[in-house]
């Protein structure tokens, strides 16, 4: 069944794409990693609590981003659920509000250093989505989310944020910055060099944070899924589809981040799990 096929089969279809469901699990690769960087001890518990505040968040970024779009999807993509009326914009507006409260209230009861960089992550997922349409500095706050989500997860299994976490989750924002120029050049067909520089800058990072075979086993699975989603875009010119891959990368450099800690096989597994289901839900929904 496609995403089209999906979506309009049902209303439950016009939401999960409207959520864009499919990349959801990258954002729990994300808390994991966040939280292995800050502590090797992490309880699970934290981190399962986290990752669905994070998971809520993202999933109310996404529908609030089709509520501001509301006018150009219009124009460009009728088909979408809000336009398209399966879903209303009040509903939309409504549901992002309530994913916002309960995600927030989850990470309140984590403690408020968590909470409070919760807030600001808040913040920066509605100013994104308010201002993304034109804006020269908009990747740089998509990549500003994944960035704070490194650090909630920090926060709430360790109450600091060490440098491991900040020097990482800098990484990843630079690999979301990249990430989303080539995202952006879907529509309008123009791509520069440096976007693909920018995601290719995560394979040297870890270059250096080699210390096992597992380690290099789990590089070459990255640059390796890096590399085909770059061909994609530069060599097949099928932007869209590198895109999707590039967004179900974040899951590897998860692991990644996961291994140069030294969090052990569970979390690695997890981080790996995220990349196959992020690949297996895109295949039913669209996301992008």
């Amino acid at each position: 069944m496609s995403s089209a096929e999906l979506a309009t089969g049902s209303t439950a279809g016009a939401w999960l794409q409207l959520a864009r469901i499919s990349n959801t699990p990258t954002v729990v690769s994300n808390t994991v990693a966040g939280a292995v960087l800050a502590s090797t001890a992490a309880e699970a518990g934290t981190v399962a609590v986290v990752a669905v505040a994070m998971a809520l968040f993202y999933t109310a970024g996404m529908i609030l981003n089709d509520v501001f779009d509301y006018e150009v999807d219009a124009r460009e993509r009728p088909e979408r659920p809000l336009p398209s009326g399966q879903v209303s914009r009040g509903a939309a507006l409504g549901a992002a509000v309530a994913l916002f409260v309960l995600g927030e209230a989850l990470l309140v009861v984590e403690g408020w250093r968590p909470a409070a960089a919760g807030l600001g992550l808040i913040a920066l997922i509605v100013l994104y989505d308010a201002w993304h349409k034109g804006n020269l500095f908009s990747p740089v706050l998509m990549g500003g989310c994944r960035f704070l989500v490194y650090v909630v997860a920090a926060l709430a299994v360790a109450g600091v944020v060490g440098l491991e976490v900040w020097t990482a989750a800098a990484v990843l924002l630079l690999y979301i910055v990249g990430l989303t120029q080539v995202a952006k050049a879907e529509g309008s067909g123009l791509l520069s060099a440096w976007p693909m520089a920018a995601v290719l800058a995560a394979i040297g990072y870890w270059v250096g944070w080699i210390d096992s075979v597992w380690m290099v086993l789990l590089l070459i699975a990255f640059a390796a899924w890096i590399w085909r989603a770059l061909w994609l875009v530069r060599g097949a010119h099928r932007i869209g589809q590198g895109v999707v891959s590039l967004i179900a990368g974040v899951a590897l450099f998860d692991a990644l981040a996961v291994a140069s800690a030294g969090g052990g096989v569970a979390p690695v597994a997890v981080c790996l799990a995220c990349f196959l289901v992020t690949i297996g839900l895109q295949t039913k929904i669209a996301g992008t």
